[in-house]
Order: structure tokens, then C-alpha cells, then sequence
């Protein structure tokens, strides 16, 4: 036998060996994966996972980073030996096919031979669809020991990137509650309270702006570390329908996606419909529900990046709890398949019967199998079609206009070019500045100007995120019925952070210009603090109120300009001193806040001493993911806060409104509606199949009653505390208050006026307190918002912003003409207090920048 020879079966063998001591998940566990009932938890699926990487050279694990609360953060990398010891080669290899610009077709040809497709797989994002994580013991188990062809060819041909479960701490949020109310009448519900610390389902909203960690660490993963050509994302949905979705995907569909994407996904989609017919699995659904053309889900940002991102959506049980559907009890799923019944695009449907996580997991792993043998059957196709997109991509910058951006360094909030820099940066962009003034196509940029060309290989992905599109119209077939989206339909950059950009019209600009490679975020202040007594914010910046927060948390004086003074200080501005040696310095550095030393305050200038709000963030039983994500803006800002249940403000006690008021100086409710505001909210069965449906203990049942309610909040502003609203909660505050304002919109069709999730421009009275450091005019998130129309009231109700006269920034709007020129931002005084209704979202999802200047001024209050 040769050495080679030798040194192959002494792999083989000790691989052998290695697997012979490889314990099942059964065995780990106690149990099958999937049995009724029965649940692992994050710390057991991570202590099975490391088992199986300590004992099967075919798997490697690795911490990429912590959860938002904390829990390790892992991913499983699964390839034959050779490809676990040469996975770096293989990642250089993906490294090349990005580029273009350096390799040609004849090279790239070469590459896709040599290289091996890189698979990233997401599993358990929303953590009440258990199955895929229960799934990813079982899923490492098989790839490391099953020896079949169809193993060693997926081994042998890609790397697979494992994210076990995208959301840890949610997995031990739902396996806690169910094992908690098991036996109960609880049983098999979701828990009570969000199922991620943040933002709940909005996990899966957070893809191209990594406002989580995991979001974060994601993105890292697919755009700087691996650039995989494709991405499998793993769901549940509904139980009361088809047992599975897989792409193609309904219409709509991006243009700036390249038609690559969609026809590769459509090919894969429909042979793992074809393999797992065979298999006998039945009920799936392709080309209905789900689209293809918004870029805010973990795996949907990849569409822009020209990776393949594939959906799946197996139907649900009750967490692990079994459920019966009798004959002739199943539905259709609206659009592309409104009756349930055998169609082109649902060949086969499931005739009913008892539905158990452990058909979740078989599916599960039934359509991983067929997607890795799908991929690992085109793999040099795929490998080199990564390349052709971005060789199109590229060639697509340098042939039209627009041939780049340039965003200066002087925004009305220069902290924009931070945030904007951080989220292109993690999206992959090749970024440049400058390093002196500059003039591009007749205007004059100074130093710091952030300079972006179009020929680059994530080119979509820079489209999408500085274009401003118009959502599609579509129609019903054979209807003049437009189809209305249910979500978001506006997510750009230059609207979401205010920036002034630029696009390059003329080829052969860039070239001439001498530029920086940008490799970090740029910050928003570099240089000597020299604090010398006082220190100038501008209000204009959203660092300043993270300076501002974390300054009164550490006993740094603060006051608030409220007149202009003639030292430029703005109304508004925040003066900060502090006699602690160090202190103020800290505060600016860690709020990366920029501004100007003072010696002392201008004798022109009102300043009024800021002190720290009290705030109560209404959380309702059944979670808030508007609350939620709200939560993540005061975190992040260093706004202390707590929270409030029901209990808090829905007392009987006469008085308690003052007893509340002096525990907190706001109250802010997020986005909920008058249901869940009025009466809580509660676990929800599926209708159309008549099942018990789970209840939670009485103790999470209720919301506020109401008139009680009312009163309490009255007496709470009166005696000087501010209440603040935010869209859908509005009507329930208005008509519990008695407040002074109508409510429009309320009772209009969806033909007559829709934006479901819309960007609109609004004119901003800056005079105002709680407009001071805005533009004249900004753009709003609008989902299921207001307008107001104020009525008499002993003191006049301030208007704050008012819709605009042609209103729609960008996404889809029907009934403009609804929203022109109507109040959508209001304070209306209550005794010492004052209430203020947000007629849309401030903060939605923890992405819309420039309106996070409304809600910090609500709390802050009108300058002191």
C-alpha cells in the first residue's frame, strides 16, 4: 500500500472510531428529537452540538459572539475531513469569485472547479417555531455519520454554515414557558411576553440594519467572513393550511435583484417540491403568501448581495403539543391560493390528520437534504454564477449613471454618516473618503466626504438602499384589484437618515479624484476634547442626547438652550459641565459626541438646568414589538426606564394617579391597538379549525379598563407628567382622556386610504420644543397611522409636524390626498402636564434615525 493510500485509510478509520463513540440525540437526550412534548433548551442543543464537534473531525464549532442577553452565539461549520482542515482555501476561493475586477471569466471558470458552494443555513429566528433548532442535533448527527452517496456527495461538495438557532435567548424563553404550563390550560402557547428580548418576531426585519446582535453577527457571517452563494432560512407558519411553503416566491419582485437570483431559486425550489413528493410529503405550497422583494429579512438581504436566499415555512403544532385537523378543516392561504385545494402550485394537498413537531422536524430535515443535494449537484454552477453577478453588477456601475454617490460630511445630523457608514459597511460596500476638500460635478465637499462607486460587486445592494422607489401597483389576475402589501414598503437610507447625497453622473469622475479606503465607520468626532468648563451639543445630533443621557446618569450638569444666543448656540442645545475630573470627557467619548468648548454660557442665551426623566414604558401582557423595540432606542441612548404592566395604571384607588406620578415623570405607550390596550391580548388558535385554544393564567390576561383607566392617567398629567402616544395607540389614550383632538382615518376602507408601512414627508414647526434640532422638513414612517384634527379646549393644542401637501417620500400610499396638509405630530397641555400624540411611528424597528429626535425631546420635556 502506498503512503497516500495508508494515510486515507488511517483517516477512514479513525473517523470510524471517532463516530463509533458519537452519541445519537436520543441518546443525549433521552428522548427523540421531536417526541410530544418534549423540548431541549439552548444549553443542552449547545452541549450536544460541542459533543458532536469534540468526537467528529466532520464538524467544527465556534463561537461567533453573545446574544442580546448574553448566551453564546454559535455556528457549526459540517464538510468532509478535507474540507473542515481546507476551509480556509475554499473561503479564499468564494473570496476571489466576489471580485471580478481581479479574476477574469476564464479564471473564474477555473476557480468554480476548484472550490466548493458555501451553504448558510438559519434555524430558529422566531423561537415558537421550535422545530428547526430541535432539528439541528439531529441535522449535525446525520451529516457527520450517515455514509449513504447522497452524504458523502453533500460532505464532499459544500461547506455547510449552521446557525443552530438564530435567537437563543427566545428558545429559552418558549421552552421555559412550555414546560411551565405544561398539563395547564396554557399549554402549547406562546409566551406571555416577547419571544426575543427586543424586538419579538422583528427578528426577521432587522437584515440589513443589525440593530441586534444576532442580526449583527449575522451579517458579519454572510458579507465579510464567508460570502456564501446561498442561504437556507428555515420557518414555521400558520397550522391551518398547507404543511409547507418553498420559493418560487409571489410577485412582487425587485428589478434591482439580478434575474439569477430568482431563476436559480425557482429551479432549486421546485426540485425539492419534485424529491420530497417522492418521499410521500404532501401539502406544499410554492408561489403564494410569500415574496421576494423587500431587503429587511435575514435571508432576503442576500438577494441584493446575489446570493440565493431560500424560504421555507413548515405549518405549525402547538409549540410540541399535537394537534388533530379533522377532515375538510383546512384553508387556503389567501393570494395564489385562496381555497385550499389541489392546484398548479399545491399538487398535493395533506388531507388532515394529527400534525406533530416531530413531522416538523422530518420536513425539516427531509428539504435541508434536498436543498444540499440540489446545491451539491450545481455547485460549479452556482460558484461561478457568483461570479457572473458580480461581474454584471460591476460592469452595470461602470455603463450608467448613477456612477457613485458622494454624502458629505456636513448632514444636518453628522452622526447620519456613522450610521449609514456601519450599515453599508456590514452590507459588504467598498467605501472611500476624502482626506481634504474636494470638488465633484461643480460642488465643493469638504474633508471627510464619504465617496461610494457604483462598479462594485453589491452594487443592488447600494441601489437599494439609496434609491427611492415607488412599491408596485399590481392587480388581481383578471381584477382591476390592486394588491396591497401588508408590511413595510420603504426602507431607503436617505430618507431613514436624512443625508445629503450626491449621485456622480459623469463616468469618468471618480477616476480623477484622489480617495481613502474606508475599512471602519467613520466617526462622528476625531480630535482633543479640551474641556475647559462648558461644552456646546447641537441638538441637531443624535449623539448629543445619547451624551446628554448618559451625562445626567453620571451627575453631569446639563442644561438646555432655549433662545438663541449670539455664541451660536442654537435653541434647544445642550450645555454640558462637570467639576469630576474626567467625567465629561467620558460621556462625550462613549456617545462619540462632537461639539465645541465654551467658557462660559452667553448672556443672550436661556438655558434651563435638564434633569433625568423617570420613564414608564407600557408593556402589555402578550409582548409589544413597537414597545420592544423602543426598549432598544432607550437602552441604547442610556434613557433609564421601567416598565409598566396594567396593574401599574389600571388602578381603582382613587389618588393613584399622583401615586404614579410620583414614581414616573412620563409614560410612553408604543404602537398597540385599543384591543390590546383595553383588554389584553391573548394567545390565538386558528380559527378555521375549531380546536380549544390555549389560555394564559388569569394573571397575563388583562389590559386596562377602561374609564378607570382614563382617570388615573388625568390626575397623572395634571399633577405635571407627560404622556406619550405613538400611531395605534392614540385612539384608546384620546377617548379614555377625553383629549381635545379627533381622530381621522379611523373609518376609511383600505380602498380609500392604505400605507401599510410607507415613508411620507412632513413639515416640522422647529420652534417648538419638542421639534428643536429637526429639518423643516423630514421624512415619517407610516404604518397604520393618524392624523388629528384639534377641537376647542381652554388652552390651543400645539401642532407640531403636519403631513405634507404631496405627502409620499417613498413606498405605497393610497388616498394622498387623506393625509395633505393634516396634523400628524401634536401636544395638547393638560393642567401641569401635557399629552403628546405621535401620528406615526418615531421609532419604528429602531431604523428611523431622523425622527428619533421627536421622541427623546417628548421625554426630555420643553427645556427643563
Amino acid at each position: 500500500m502506498s503512503r497516500s493510500s495508508l494515510a486515507a485509510a488511517l483517516v477512514v478509520f479513525s473517523s470510524c472510531l471517532a463516530q463509533a463513540e458519537l452519541r445519537t440525540p436520543a441518546e443525549f437526550l433521552g428522548h427523540e428529537v421531536g417526541a410530544d412534548r418534549q423540548l431541549a433548551d439552548w444549553a443542552t442543543i449547545s452541549a450536544y452540538l460541542q459533543h458532536v464537534a469534540a468526537e467528529s473531525p466532520r464538524v467544527h464549532v465556534e463561537q461567533l459572539g453573545r446574544s442580546s442577553q448574553g448566551r453564546p452565539f454559535l455556528l457549526a461549520i459540517v464538510a468532509d475531513e478535507a474540507g473542515i482542515e481546507r476551509r480556509d482555501g475554499f473561503r479564499k476561493i468564494t473570496r476571489a469569485l466576489y471580485d471580478p475586477r481581479t479574476l477574469s471569466e476564464r479564471e473564474a471558470r477555473i476557480e468554480a472547479t476548484k472550490g466548493r458552494t458555501i451553504i448558510a443555513v438559519s434555524l430558529g429566528l422566531h423561537s415558537t417555531e421550535v422545530g428547526a433548532s430541535q432539528a439541528s442535533m439531529e441535522m449535525l448527527y446525520q451529516l457527520a455519520t450517515r455514509e449513504d452517496a447522497l452524504f458523502a456527495k453533500i460532505r464532499s461538495s459544500l461547506l455547510l454554515l449552521i446557525i443552530p438557532s438564530m435567537n437563543p435567548d427566545g428558545l429559552d424563553i418558549v421552552v421555559d414557558w412550555y414546560r411551565e404550563t405544561l398539563g395547564s390550560e396554557a399549554e402549547g402557547s406562546p409566551p406571555p411576553w416577547l419571544y426575543h428580548h427586543y424586538a419579538g418576531h422583528d427578528n426577521n426585519r432587522d437584515g440589513f440594519f443589525n440593530n441586534l446582535n444576532e442580526t449583527a453577527l449575522w451579517s458579519k457571517l454572510l458579507y465579510e467572513d464567508w460570502l456564501p452563494q446561498m442561504i437556507v432560512d428555515e420557518h414555521q407558519m400558520g397550522n391551518g393550511g398547507p404543511r409547507l411553503f418553498l420559493p418560487p416566491f409571489d410577485d412582487p419582485i425587485s428589478p434591482s435583484v439580478h434575474p439569477l437570483v430568482y431563476t436559480q431559486l425557482g429551479a432549486a425550489g421546485q426540485q425539492v417540491v419534485n424529491d420530497l413528493t417522492a418521499l410521500g410529503h404532501q401539502g406544499i405550497a410554492t408561489s403564494t403568501i410569500f415574496t421576494a422583494e423587500w431587503p429587511g429579512s435575514v435571508r432576503s438581504t442576500g438577494f441584493w448581495h446575489n446570493m440565493l436566499g431560500i424560504l421555507s415555512e413548515v405549518a405549525s403544532a402547538r409549540i410540541a403539543t399535537p394537534l388533530y385537523f379533522p377532515p375538510g378543516s383546512l384553508s387556503g392561504a389567501g393570494r395564489g391560493l385562496p381555497e385550499y385545494e389541489q392546484r398548479a402550485n399545491f399538487l398535493a394537498p395533506w388531507p388532515g390528520g394529527w400534525w406533530r413537531l416531530r413531522n416538523i422536524v422530518d420536513l425539516e430535515l427531509d428539504l435541508s437534504w434536498a436543498f444540499f443535494d440540489w446545491a451539491a449537484q450545481h455547485t460549479e454552477d452556482l460558484l461561478f454564477n457568483f461570479w457572473a453577478m458580480n461581474r454584471d453588477a460591476v460592469e452595470r456601475g461602470r455603463a450608467e449613471a448613477p456612477y457613485g454617490f458622494v454624502v458629505s460630511a456636513k448632514q444636518h445630523d453628522r452622526t447620519a454618516i456613522k450610521r449609514m457608514t456601519e450599515i453599508l459597511l456590514a452590507g459588504g460596500i467598498e467605501m472611500s473618503w476624502t482626506d481634504g476638500p474636494v470638488e465633484i460635478e461643480g460642488r465643493r465637499f469638504a474633508e471627510g466626504a464619504v465617496v461610494i462607486d457604483a462598479a462594485q460587486p453589491f452594487r443592488p445592494f447600494l441601489m437599494e438602499m439609496f434609491d427611492s422607489p415607488r412599491y408596485p401597483r399590481l392587480n388581481e389576475w383578471g381584477s382591476d384589484e390592486v394588491v396591497q402589501p401588508y408590511d413595510v414598503t420603504a426602507w431607503d437610507l436617505v430618507h431613514l437618515l436624512h443625508l445629503d447625497l450626491q449621485p456622480i453622473e459623469a463616468s469618468g469622475t471618480l477616476g480623477s479624484l484622489e480617495l481613502q479606503r474606508l475599512t471602519a465607520p467613520r466617526p462622528n468626532f476625531s480630535g482633543r476634547r479640551d474641556v475647559e468648563n462648558w461644552w456646546h451639543l447641537s441638538a441637531a445630533e443624535n449623539a448629543s442626547y445619547m451624551a446628554v443621557a448618559k451625562g445626567l446618569a453620571r451627575g453631569v450638569e446639563i442644561r438646555r438652550a432655549t433662545a438663541l444666543g449670539d455664541d451660536g448656540v442654537e435653541p434647544g442645545d445642550f450645555l454640558l459641565r462637570s467639576t469630576e475630573p474626567g467625567t465629561l470627557e467620558g460621556v462625550l467619548d462613549d456617545a462619540d459626541a462632537r461639539g465645541r468648548p465654551l467658557r462660559e454660557i452667553s448672556a443672550s442665551a436661556s438655558a434651563r438646568p435638564l434633569r433625568r426623566p423617570r420613564i414608564g414604558l407600557y408593556s402589555p401582557w402578550g409582548g409589544s414589538m413597537d414597545e420592544g423595540w423602543t426598549r432598544l432606542i432607550l437602552d441604547r441612548y442610556g434613557f433609564e426606564h421601567e416598565r409598566l404592566r396594567p396593574d401599574d395604571i389600571a388602578s381603582h384607588k382613587e389618588g393613584d394617579g399622583t401615586k404614579l406620578r410620583r414614581r414616573v415623570d412620563v409614560v410612553l405607550f408604543a404602537s398597540d391597538s385599543i384591543e390590546t390596550l383595553r383588554d389584553g391580548r391573548h394567545p390565538r388558535g386558528e380559527e378555521s379549525v375549531k380546536l380549544h385554544e390555549p389560555r394564559w393564567p388569569e394573571a397575563y390576561r388583562g389590559g386596562m379598563s377602561a374609564g378607570v383607566t382614563g382617570d388615573r392617567l388625568e390626575e397623572f398629567v395634571r399633577s405635571g407628567g407627560r404622556i406619550i402616544a405613538f400611531d395605534e395607540a392614540t385612539p384608546w389614550l384620546v377617548e379614555e382622556m377625553g383629549l381635545p383632538v379627533e381622530i381621522e382615518l379611523e373609518d376609511m376602507s383600505d380602498d380609500a386610504f392604505y400605507a401599510p408601512g410607507t415613508l411620507l414627508f412632513a413639515d416640522i414647526d422647529r420652534r417648538h420644543p419638542l421639534a428643536w434640532g429637526m429639518p423643516a422638513r423630514s421624512a415619517v414612517y407610516f404604518a397604520g397611522g393618524k392624523s388629528f384634527k384639534p377641537i376647542a379646549w381652554p388652552e390651543p393644542t400645539a401642532v407640531v409636524a403636519t403631513y405634507a401637501e404631496e405627502p409620499l417620500a417613498a413606498g405605497f400610499l393610497t388616498g394622498a390626498e387623506h393625509l395633505a396638509r393634516r396634523p400628524a405630530l401634536v401636544e395638547i397641555p393638560v393642567g401641569d402636564g401635557a399629552v403628546v400624540l405621535f401620528g406615526f411611528s418615531p421609532q419604528r424597528r429602531a431604523q428611523t434615525e431622523m425622527t428619533f429626535k421627536l421622541l427623546l425631546n417628548s421625554l426630555l420635556g420643553n427645556g427643563g
